[in-house]
């Protein structure tokens, strides 16, 4: 009997850990709890704050992040969301 393991959900979380993480330490959240749907705006995170979460993160994932993606985030599950568009997209290339 062969088995088949889904890994996308584990690889979701992983991603969504990771970008809690990142905007945790590039801002002074001690005392603030946020979530997927947490705007950008109410976080403190102007342009250029998101610019460096972004590097962080390409660093972290061994990803490049193209700059128009910049423009179209509004919330964290936006992050989440496209790291996992990228993701996706860097291991079909590399099958």
């Amino acid at each position: 009997m062969l088995y088949s393991i889904d890994l996308r959900g584990e690889v979701i979380v992983k991603l969504q850990e990771t970008v809690f993480e990142v905007i945790s330490q590039e801002l002074p959240l001690s005392t603030v709890t946020f979530s997927l749907d947490t705007p950008l705006d109410d976080l403190g995170i102007d342009s250029l704050k998101a610019i460096t979460i972004l590097y962080e993160l390409e660093d972290r994932l061994n990803i490049e992040i193209p700059s128009e993606v910049f423009d179209s985030l509004k919330n964290v599950g936006d992050i989440v969301s496209q790291l996992q568009l990228l993701t996706n997209r860097s291991n079909t290339e590399c099958l």
